[in-house]
């Protein structure tokens, strides 16, 4: 178990590009709920950010692993996969869940 072993799935182009084609069907996701949602609007301009290409999804991939357990212990299970174990399904529920935070981050910068 090694911060090391996080760090290069987070840098990995593959994991990375993965990331970011689930953000979009999150930002998609978003951009389509009910405008009564919780921070919509910072939701929705985040969601139009991640849309634009604004977003850096190696950043986000860190975020990612760092903020579910499920995922970063399918990497330390095995490293040199570099998060090819990780399921899509588990990438979109992370992504979905940090979605708020992430949002409101870029809100307030």
């Amino acid at each position: 178990m090694s911060a090391l072993d996080l760090i290069a799935t987070a840098s990995n182009d593959t994991f990375a590009g993965r990331v970011m084609m689930i953000m979009f069907k999150v930002a998609q996701s978003v951009a389509s709920e009910d405008p009564a949602t919780a921070d919509h609007a910072a939701r929705i301009d985040y969601a139009g950010m991640v849309i634009r290409g604004d977003e850096k999804p190696k950043l986000v991939s860190a975020h990612v692993i760092s903020s579910n357990p499920t995922i970063a212990a399918a990497i330390e299970s095995d490293p040199g996969a570099y998060g090819s174990n990780v399921p899509d399904g588990d990438i979109e529920f992370a992504l979905a869940s940090i979605w708020t935070a992430r949002s409101l981050a870029f809100a307030a910068a």
